[in-house]
């Protein structure tokens, strides 16, 4: 039969294949000499010369048993040659085109329900300036919730005492109001996140509109306590609404050598210099002796910087925000989370890095998808406790009483008149406190710092405690309430990061709303507290014992995170008992 791949060679050899109207002489015909061949392959005709330039005939081997390059011969396995894919190029897809099971060479992909991969990575080398320029866009993403964070931290500041001078009515709904409104904006998160599946960019962009319009309100108003409280629910709505989606979002955008930074730099830092950027104002502002009603307040200066962070919030959310790839892959949007991925690393191009990430996504949603409502809620119950606890002391530490008994001792033993670089201490050492522990967080860990930082403020809340006293003096408080506050802010700030880590997917964002209501809760119940001057010893007792116990809870039931991918934070989290630091 003719091969249609190859031309017919010409007639006179003998390995030619008969033409049609030219029969061949048969091997057998006398004249024709008998040929011996070696065992499975073809010798030619003696007489004839080799054949040249033609290729061999379909089902001949070649010798030695090897075939020829060039064309694959049946039986053989071609060694040395990668498999060809024909189909989608390497690289991104054409848009419309999804990408097939076979990704480019370069990628391995693990399977995504291998679900013994390591939980555990090695930061690629390089220095942390490096690392963190490549990676930057993952901090860009939730940069505009830390915008927001920065005026609830201002609005923290001045529900707890740092105001300047009021001359219109208050009462106490006018100081607990934008905690009320935080909690209502984390509720209405849990809607949207478990019905209505808003898209956390629209969240955002919502929520950056209130703190605007609610800073506006705040830098027009002249004593009117009114649009004062309306302002502080407009603003906390709008913190509330943010939170859970984007500490959530911080954890899935992150790679897990940097998400410690980004976690804390996003909500805890910026909180922190809200406060601080309060303190500092308000305790260095001229107030003169006669007050108009037109006079430009501290108030005014709160709500025009809270408009500004608003409009910012505004900008870097429409442009720089980019929704989680994992919950994009779990939308079966493969294209779209690769996408996402390539966009929050630099430079902006598919690399083998950028399909192990989607492998270790595939891997924490093979890793949740079996697990059910009340299975997440039950798992998620360890983790909820141990971080409404330490929330909750992070609220103690920087309540209004604090602050109190911080006056109380300054005017005892500094007098009046040097009260501001006092109270500008007592912010910047909160501040730095978080700036240390953001900045240590992916060398040492989230336990080591969190550890260390409650056993000095348990140690520092009995020694305060016994120092206490209104009437022989308290010397040395006011240096130890400033430390207090910086170890304070280097325990505190591990609990961002543990709040993106701890709970399954399910229930991940609902979980870390009831955390932040439950901070919430202590803000307001300690604001509705009536102390008197004589029960600042016996709240630091309390705050001490407090702070000791949860130093040595943490060291049995905290993990050391660092390092370690979302599904093995999640492993983590379900064991009651974590030794290890």
């Amino acid at each position: 039969m003719k091969n249609d791949k190859f031309e017919a060679p010409a007639p006179g050899f003998s390995s030619a294949p008969p033409q049609p109207g030219h029969p061949q002489p048969e091997l057998s015909a006398p004249g024709y000499p008998q040929p011996q061949p070696q065992p499975g392959y073809p010798q030619p005709q003696p007489g004839y010369p080799p054949q040249q330039g033609y290729p061999p005939q379909h089902g001949y081997p070649q010798p030695g048993g090897y075939p020829q390059p060039g064309y694959p011969q049946p039986g053989f396995i071609q060694q040395g040659n990668p498999p060809q894919y024909y189909g989608a190029p390497p690289g991104p897809p054409p848009p419309g085109h999804s990408y097939g099971a076979v990704p480019p060479p370069a990628a391995h992909i693990p399977p995504p329900h291998q679900q013994d991969a390591p939980t555990t990575v090695v930061p690629p080398s390089g220095g942390c300036f490096s690392r963190n320029q490549r990676n930057k866009p993952q901090s860009n993403a939730v940069a505009a919730a830390g915008l927001i964070f920065i005026s609830g931290g201002m609005n923290i500041a001045w529900c707890i005492g740092f105001r300047g001078p009021i001359s219109y009515h208050t009462t106490l709904h006018n100081f607990i109001a934008w905690f009320i409104a935080a909690i209502i904006g984390a509720v209405i998160s849990c809607v949207l996140a478990l019905a209505i599946r808003v898209p956390k960019k629209y969240v955002l962009l919502f929520s950056a509109l209130l703190v605007t319009v609610g800073g506006v309100v705040m830098g027009a108003i002249r004593d009117n306590g009114g649009a004062v409280v309306a302002a502080s629910y407009l603003d906390g709505i709008g913190n509330g609404l943010v939170f859970a989606p984007f500490m959530a979002l911080a954890g899935e955008v992150s790679v897990p050598y940097i998400r410690g930074m980004v976690a804390a730099s996003t909500e805890q830092l910026c909180f922190g210099i809200g406060i601080l950027l309060q303190v500092i104002y308000t305790s260095t502002w001229t107030y003169s002796g006669y007050y108009s009603s037109s006079s430009f307040s501290a108030e005014n200066l709160k709500g025009i910087l809270s408009a500004v962070y608003g409009l910012l919030a505004l900008g870097l959310g429409a442009f720089l925000c980019i929704e989680s790839p994992v919950l994009t892959l779990a939308k079966g949007d493969e294209e779209g989370a690769i996408d996402a991925l390539r966009r929050l690393q630099r430079p902006y191009t598919l690399t083998s890095d950028t399909y192990e990430q989607l492998a270790e996504h595939k891997r924490y949603l093979a890793h949740n998808k079996d697990i059910s409502t009340s299975q997440s809620i039950v798992q998620a119950l360890p983790a909820f406790l141990q971080l409404a606890y330490l929330r909750a002391m992070n609220a103690l530490s920087i309540s209004h009483f604090v602050l109190f008994v911080l006056l109380v001792s300054v005017i005892s033993n500094y007098g009046t008149s040097y009260s501001s670089g006092w109270l500008v201490g007592y912010g910047f050492c909160r501040w730095m406190g978080n700036f240390t522990s953001t900045f240590i967080m992916e060398c040492v860990g989230r336990k080591k710092p969190l550890l260390l930082g409650l056993l000095v403020c348990s140690c520092l809340g009995f020694v305060i405690g016994s120092k206490y006293s209104v009437y022989y003096g308290m010397s040395g408080v006011t240096i130890m309430l400033l430390i207090f506050q910086f170890f304070a802010g280097l325990a505190f700030t591990s609990t961002s990061p543990y709040l993106t880590e701890a709970y399954p997917l399910g229930v991940k964002q609902p979980c870390i709303a009831f955390t932040f209501i439950a901070e919430m809760l202590v803000y307001i119940i300690v604001s509705s507290a009536h102390f008197n001057l004589y029960d600042g010893g016996s709240y630091f007792y309390a705050i001490g014992g407090l702070y000791l116990f949860g130093f040595i809870a943490g060291i049995f039931c905290l993990p050391e995170t660092r390092l370690t991918t979302l599904r093995g934070t999640q492993q983590k989290f379900r064991k009651l008992i974590n030794v290890g630091l």
